[in-house]
C-alpha cells in the first residue's frame, strides 16, 4: 500500500487538469486516447444498433457484446498507438489486456446503470442513451488506463 501511495501522491485533481490540457506526452495521449475512443463509439453504436434492430436483442444483451468488441478493438489501438507500450511482448499484452479489461469493466458497469435509468427510467431513446452513458465514462477509462493498465516501468 505504501508503494501504491508514493507512486500515486503526486496526482491530484490539479494535475489531473494540466495533464489533461497541456500539448506534451499525456495532452496528446489524451487525444490519441479520445480519437481511438471515437473509433470505439462507432464500433459499439454498430454493433450495438445492429443488436438491437436486425437481432431482436433486448438492449442490456446488446450492450454487453457491443461493449467486448468496443473494448477489444480500443485496447489494441490504445496499446499500439495512444500509449505505445508493446515492448512487452504478449505476456505483458495479457497482463495490460486483463488490467484494461477492469478498468474498462467500471465503465461498462456505469454505461449499463446509465442505460438503465435513460431508457427505463425516463424513456429516452436507447441509442441517444449509449452515446451518453459512454460520454460519460471517457475520463475514468482515460485516467485508469494511463495509470494502471498501460503504465510503464
Amino acid at each position: 500500500m505504501k508503494r501504491l501511495k508514493d507512486n500515486y501522491s503526486h496526482i491530484d485533481l490539479a494535475y489531473i487538469k494540466q495533464s489533461l490540457i497541456t500539448s506534451g506526452r499525456t495532452g496528446n495521449q489524451f487525444l490519441r486516447f479520445s480519437l481511438v475512443g471515437s473509433s470505439g463509439v462507432l464500433v459499439n453504436l454498430a454493433v450495438y444498433t445492429s443488436a438491437i434492430y436486425i437481432l431482436s436483442w433486448h438492449y442490456l444483451l446488446a450492450g454487453t457484446i457491443s461493449f467486448m468488441v468496443a473494448m477489444t478493438n480500443n485496447f489494441i489501438w490504445n496499446r499500439y498507438w495512444t500509449f505505445k507500450s508493446h515492448q512487452n511482448g504478449q505476456a505483458g499484452a495479457k497482463g495490460q489486456y486483463f488490467r484494461y479489461f477492469l478498468v474498462t469493466l467500471f465503465g461498462y458497469l456505469v454505461n449499463m446503470a446509465l442505460l438503465w435509468v435513460f431508457i427505463d427510467g425516463l424513456h429516452w431513446h436507447a441509442v441517444l442513451s449509449q452515446l451518453l452513458a459512454i460520454m460519460v465514462t471517457t475520463l475514468s477509462n482515460f485516467l485508469g488506463s494511463k495509470l494502471w493498465a498501460f503504465k510503464t516501468g
